[in-house]
């Protein structure tokens, strides 16, 4: 088991580096790295686990799509970073996506916060959000939040700064968990 775990999270730190450096160099998650770790996570499962390390790397695929899709639509969140949220389920299976999320958001919020501290803009950032979710209230209108192109809008940053923490948070907490049993 714990070897197994090890060639998940083997596979998994060398996409998170990938993508970071991507994300760093271009801000943007290319199809060609996500799908190359969407295919390595399933043949990888599939040869360990057979027919279920099949199935849980396809629903690690779905769960970030479906439960991430309303960020995106609102555009809050990156089609590239769901699509390395996808990847990560195909490696390390459905049964670990939601613990990856959850570290990764929580990593996400320390980052927002840290920079919006930094850059001094924590009061227009509270406003901004107030407002967005004001319109969103009385209007019923799903508008956009962002505007990922606008370079100088100062309440954004790679997501995939985010991922990468919350995913190597996950990989310690799991390893250590493996460890101790």
């Amino acid at each position: 088991m714990v070897g197994e775990i090890i060639i998940n999270c083997i596979e998994g730190t060398v996409l998170l580096v990938m993508a970071l450096k991507s994300d760093i160099e271009t801000c943007k998650i290319k199809n060609r790295l996500t799908l190359t770790f969407i295919t390595i996570g399933i043949i990888t499962n599939s040869i360990i686990y057979g027919y279920k390390g099949f199935k849980n790397s396809l629903l690690g695929i779905i769960i970030p799509i479906i439960v991430l899709f309303v960020l995106y639509a609102l555009k809050m969140l990156g089609a590239g970073d769901i699509k390395l949220f996808s990847a990560l389920g195909a490696v390390f299976g459905a049964q670990y996506i939601f613990d990856i999320l959850a570290y990764s958001f929580v990593a996400g919020g320390i980052i927002a916060l840290f920079l919006v501290i930094i850059r001094g803009n924590f009061k227009k950032r509270i406003r901004y959000l107030y407002n967005y979710l004001k319109l969103l209230i009385l209007t019923f209108k799903f508008l956009p939040y962002t505007n990922f192109e606008d370079k100088e809008d100062g309440g954004k940053f790679p997501f995939g700064y985010a991922v990468f923490f919350g995913t190597i948070v996950f990989i310690i907490v799991e390893l250590d968990v493996l460890k101790n049993n």
